[in-house]
């Protein structure tokens, strides 16, 4: 969170997010779409990621990957916990 200058407010709404979507594990990939690591982004994302698809493995490169993508989402890890919550069908 201090490489990409997220707010320590938002940790828990980040650590939420990570654990409905990958249970916490690093690198873990999803069998029914292109979807992998702590935050699952989908192929289209990857380029999020500091090195690509290279950085899932490495928790540190999927948080920026993450977080990058829930600020260019959503703005805030509240306001993504919030989607997620009211869209938890996926």
């Amino acid at each position: 969170m201090e490489i990409k200058h997220a707010p320590v407010i938002e940790y828990r709404d980040f650590l939420w997010i990570i654990a409905q979507e990958s249970s916490g594990k690093v690198g873990v990939r999803n069998t029914h779409s292109t979807a992998q690591g702590l935050f699952q982004l989908l192929r289209a994302q990857y380029s999020l990621n500091p090195n690509g698809e290279a950085s899932f493995g490495n928790a540190i490169e999927e948080c920026q990957g993450g977080i990058r993508y829930v600020r260019s989402r959503y703005k805030t890890a509240a306001a993504a916990k919030r989607f997620w919550i009211s869209h938890h069908w996926y």
